[in-house]
């Protein structure tokens, strides 16, 4: 049985968002057809259930989604058509899912992500919002690493010496996350004497220098003229999940991509951090971005993940 989506969805229910380090709390992975709850399905519905740090149990099962799963999404995930073919629809599996987390702190990796998915999903099918708290471990990640390139997952578990082997299957990124959370812990606890004076820390705002789009220049003059960022006019909006700004804008400029301070009506991309993609509020850049291309304009709107693919091509 089908059941209807409705696009824009807001999630005035949702649990708020915290900070520190529960020792008792679920982790939870999803895997979906796409990025975007309006659209897409979940694939796949995974929790692992600590307690003390330590694990108490595990969930896990395949969904059977309303329409075929894109090869695209079965190379990145391992999840095909055939193996979903026997598991059960999402109006059996989401009851199922919802009675293993009952009233828990949700933990998981870029969460918001995957609780955009249930929370959407658990309203449509029964009016339900799942109003857990929530813990987001990218977030820890990004305060207690410096020295890494990025903070995905994958380079995190090779940070901390963590097998990444099965990575983008629901219940082994559980496992996963979980081993990287208990080692942002333990780190945590050489640094801070408590667990509030993390919080206040972590709080406590930081001003770093702004980066201007006038200061950085290409690292090469050998562009692709057929690559799909070139001469492409790009604005950033808000903090990306997986690289930093400068990053990013010089990955752009070495592409033979134009930077844009502010979305005009030659802005070809706007790109944005898959975590506000999923929020409600929305930054003054993306509001102007969707008018635009409400009237037809040329600009796109499109996710960091979407933006890296791009950057990825020769």
């Amino acid at each position: 049985m089908a059941y209807n989506r409705r696009s824009g969805q807001q999630r005035p229910h949702m649990g708020k968002s915290i900070i520190g380090f529960p020792k008792d709390y679920v982790m939870i992975d999803i895997e979906t057809t796409g990025l975007k709850p309006s659209n897409d399905e979940i694939l796949e519905l995974s929790a692992i259930r600590i307690r003390d740090h330590q694990i108490d149990r595990t969930f896990s099962t395949l969904v059977q989604p309303n329409r075929p799963i894109s090869g695209f999404i079965t190379n990145l995930t391992g999840i095909s058509n055939h193996m979903v073919m026997t598991a059960p629809p999402i109006e059996q599996a989401m009851p199922e899912f919802l009675d293993f987390i009952q009233e828990d702190i949700i933990l998981g990796y870029n969460v918001n992500f995957d609780l955009s998915f249930i929370y959407d999903t658990a309203v449509n099918l029964y009016n339900f919002p799942v109003r857990n708290d929530y813990l987001d471990v990218l977030t820890i990640a990004r305060k207690l690493v410096t020295e890494t390139p990025n903070h995905k997952l994958g380079t995190m578990a090779q940070f901390y010496g963590i097998s990444y082997e099965g990575a983008h299957r629901g219940l082994t990124d559980c496992y996963i996350t979980v081993e990287v959370y208990n080692q942002l812990f333990n780190q945590a606890k050489q640094v801070y004497q408590s667990e509030q004076d993390f919080k206040n820390d972590f709080y406590r705002r930081s001003y770093p220098k702004q980066i201007k789009v006038e200061d950085l220049k290409a690292e090469t003059s050998d562009f692709n003229p057929m690559h799909p960022l070139f001469n492409k006019t790009i604005v950033f909006s808000g903090d990306l999940d997986n690289m930093s700004r400068e990053e990013a804008m010089q990955s752009s400029l070495n592409k033979g991509a134009i930077l844009g301070k502010s979305v005009t009506l030659k802005t070809d991309y706007l790109i944005v951090s898959q975590s506000d993609l999923n929020k409600q509020k929305k930054t003054s850049k993306f509001k102007k971005a969707e008018e635009y291309a409400n009237r037809g304009e040329k600009i796109k709107i499109i996710s960091e993940k979407i933006f890296k693919q791009l950057l990825e091509m020769e």
